[in-house]
């Protein structure tokens, strides 16, 4: 009888999350169907790329949102989806829609979201090193098949720590929290 309890409190507290999520989702949802995107801090992410660039003694030249890299002036593009606004959006629901104390969750978000925007601005620079490097077409598949996927998994390890983080009180969902 008690495992049998313990189970249901395990699927409601599993369904408040799943539903938690996904109402914090809607926006990210609406964000990606509408096409939204903040230009300056495109433009904003680029300067600092290229600062970074630069510095490590890469060729790479700037005009707009668009990078161009090496001698050959490869171009690259900072997308409103470079600036790793999904990572630390999913990050930030996550971490909202689990349990635990509201001031608990604003310090972890604090704390967590710059170190994410840090990781994402070094996976940017690590894909253009690559190109510079390597060569360009190792880039595009570096980026896709490999440093996307790594920054999928920080966010679901960075909040995974939250998880863990938690006391046994602070994981009990309770509808008044």
């Amino acid at each position: 009888m008690g495992k049998r309890i313990q189970k249901k409190k395990d699927l409601k507290s599993a369904f408040l999350f799943l539903l938690k999520l996904n109402l914090f989702l809607l926006p990210f949802y609406a964000i990606i169907y509408f096409d939204v995107t903040y230009y300056p801090l495109q433009i904003a992410f680029s300067w600092v790329v290229l600062f970074l660039t630069n510095l490590m003694g890469f060729n790479v030249k700037m005009d707009g949102a668009m990078l161009y890299i090496g001698e050959s002036n490869y171009p690259v593009y900072i997308s409103f989806d470079c600036i790793g606004w999904k990572s630390s959006y999913s990050l930030i629901a996550l971490v909202l829609a689990s349990p635990g104390l509201v001031r608990k969750k604003a310090a972890f978000i604090a704390k967590w979201v710059p170190v994410i925007i840090a990781i994402n601005i070094a996976r940017v620079v690590i894909a253009i090193g690559s190109g510079v490097l390597i060569n360009f077409e190792f880039m595009k598949a570096l980026h896709d098949y490999i440093l996307q996927p790594v920054m999928i998994l920080i966010v679901f390890l960075v909040w995974s720590g939250y998880i863990k983080s938690l006391s046994k009180e602070d994981k009990i969902y309770s509808i008044r929290k």
